[in-house]
């Protein structure tokens, strides 16, 4: 039947379970007090198959359990703020939840009752009895079945919207009002069966028409917990989690922490458009003291330069998202940063971002003053700490394409050779060993050794490293700290920039040491290198790329090698570099 599930005879198998002929105790931890207590239930078998004999076992065992739950519970209550789990729902939050969830129900016991209305009189009168039952049951507060009805019911939120009810304050709280929800779908229930249709509530909480009251700061909070799951179990790097809560952290300035989910509108993402197109690159850094509209403000009267289009698109995205969880949580009726874009378009195209180097600066820094330097007949060779990276790093970047990372975190292991002789940089597995990670999924790639990195004695250099460090492992350069994302390349990077290259070249804008890149691929393609090629070598994806161009072996060195091979750059002349070595003597 559709009514209310009848609780009559709920009190007297109140936490007994029969199995076969075995009656069991069997009773819920309330949520808050599971990580105390240790376990989501209290199981034992009572031993006895006469259900009276049962009932008295359980009344003497369940003195035992109310007295773990209250010490768990004075426990919750006596930790710090630090020891206690993390509550990212607020009151507020929880009970739009279960507005949401109570209308539900309401919804199909209405539907229910049309599609099988009583049959008689004499069952109306039943299903009034019964209801009046679960109205009395809930009105007191003291009553174990009401409150097995309560712990159920958040039971199912927890399971429908993850919510997280870990705060012993909020779960009491919360508990009210459930139990006041409870009552309302039992009122609107007898409002039915007694043909009275005048009024759509009982209790204003969950008068239909009432905007929710949550926040965004709340919202903000519910967004974080899911995203910050999903980056733990993809293995997101700490530095892209840093990136998004520092757009979180913006957007709960702009929108404002308090404001009410129902307050923001088009107008309210207009406003963050605005905001974003004057905000000052590095605001917390030249501005620490200043709020938005004082940064935005002294920026112009500074000359600091607001921020470019493609990073004001990344916070336009953010806020989508966190706005699209609010959608699909049921606390809001639409986003309306759906699709938005920054209110300027970008210069330039994603390929015009970063320019190569021209053919007279890679001439000028690879034959000046250090690489001669380097020469094995220098009479005044280099001879410092920095030696390793700052000599092979930009060169391997000049003839392999690799990004600055995926060089500075090689182990001697990753410089391998294919049966038919073919030696290349294995990045397939490059986050499998400590200290390593890639980029991308396409970053797993294997790049052929260009002939000129081994006459110039790369594998004599990865031989030497295993030899100094005793051991199959060996980083190549293990002089590079990394930073706190674990980035061994940003130091590198950075000396280079403000150093190494400044020493020999002078680079335009929007030219930099990852130029380099750049230019591999542009002599793939003066090469005409085919396309499975600038994606095998460099993770270059070509468009049209068909799901069959994924099976056997796309990706082998020996098939590429060839390409590689015609990697040249017109006037570099790398043969003062060349040493007297064994190319075929493996590392």
């Amino acid at each position: 039947m559709w009514y209310t599930e009848r609780m009559k005879d709920v009190s007297k198998s109140l936490y007994l379970v029969k199995r076969g002929e075995v009656w069991h105790y069997h009773r819920r931890v309330p949520i808050p007090l599971v990580h105390i207590i240790g376990k989501q239930f209290f199981k034992r078998s009572l031993s006895t198959k006469d259900f009276k004999a049962a009932q008295t076992l359980r009344n003497a065992y369940n003195v035992k359990v109310d007295a773990e739950l209250l010490a768990a519970k004075n426990a919750l209550t006596d930790a710090s703020v630090d020891d206690r789990p993390s509550d990212p729902a607020s009151l507020a939050t929880l009970t739009e939840y279960l507005r949401q969830h109570i209308a539900g129900l309401d919804k199909r016991e209405a539907e229910a009752q049309i599609a099988d209305p009583p049959e008689d009189e004499h069952q109306r009168n039943e299903i009034k009895k019964d209801i009046e039952i679960a109205l009395q049951t809930l009105r007191s507060r003291d009553n174990p079945n009401g409150a097995a009805w309560i712990d159920s019911t958040i039971e199912k939120l927890a399971k429908t919207q993850g919510a997280n009810f870990e705060g012993m304050q909020v779960f009491t709280e919360f508990a009210e009002v459930i139990r006041r929800g409870l009552m309302e779908l039992q009122h609107r229930n007898l409002d039915r069966i007694n043909d009275r249709y005048d009024r759509s509530f009982h209790d204003p909480l969950f008068n239909p028409d009432r905007a929710p009251g949550v926040t965004f700061d709340e919202l903000v909070k519910i967004f974080w917990t899911e995203c910050s799951e999903e980056y733990r179990q993809n293995d997101v790097s700490p530095k892209r989690a840093d990136k998004v809560r520092a757009e979180l952290a913006f957007l709960l300035d702009a929108v404002g922490a308090k404001t009410p989910l129902t307050s923001i509108s088009d107008d309210t993402v207009q406003e963050i458009r605005l905001i974003l197109s004057k905000l000052p690159t590095n605001r917390i850094k030249h501005y620490p003291k200043l709020d938005l509209k004082g940064a935005i403000k002294q920026a112009e009267v500074d000359g600091i330069r607001p921020l470019n289009p493609v990073t004001q698109a990344q916070y336009l995205h953010t806020l989508g998202r966190v706005l699209a969880v609010g959608v699909r949580k049921g606390l809001m009726s639409h986003n309306p940063a759906a699709d938005v874009k920054p209110i300027k378009k970008p210069k330039l195209l994603a390929s015009e971002k970063r320019l190569p180097w021209t053919d007279d600066q890679i001439v000028g820094f690879f034959t000046g003053k250090f690489y001669q330097q380097c020469r094995p007949d220098a009479t005044n060779p280099y001879n410092k700490p920095d030696r390793g990276w700052r000599f092979w790093v930009p060169l391997i970047m000049l003839l392999t394409g690799a990004r600055p990372n995926e060089i500075c975190q090689l182990f001697s292991s990753d410089i391998k050779q294919t049966p038919a002789g073919t030696w290349y940089l294995d990045l397939l597995a490059t986050d499998e060993q400590e200290g390593q990670s890639i980029k991308t999924v396409s970053s797993r790639r294997r790049i052929p050794l260009h002939s000129e990195l081994i006459k110039m004695g790369f594998l004599a250099f990865v031989t030497a490293r295993k030899k100094k460090h005793g051991m199959k492992h060996a980083q190549l350069f293990p002089e590079i700290t990394p930073d706190k994302y674990g980035n061994k390349a940003a130091y590198a990077a950075r000396r280079f920039r403000d150093y190494f290259i400044p020493a020999e070249i002078a680079l335009g804008e929007r030219q930099t040491f990852y130029s380099l890149r750049h230019n591999v691929r542009d002599a793939l393609r003066k090469a005409k290198a085919p396309a499975d090629t600038l994606l095998a070598i460099a993770g270059w994806s070509p468009s049209g790329k068909a799901t069959s161009d994924d099976y056997g072996d796309p990706g082998n060195p020996d098939l590429h090698h060839e390409w590689v091979e015609k990697i040249s750059y017109p006037g570099l002349d790398l043969g003062f570099l060349y040493v007297d070595t064994e190319p075929g003597k493996k590392p």
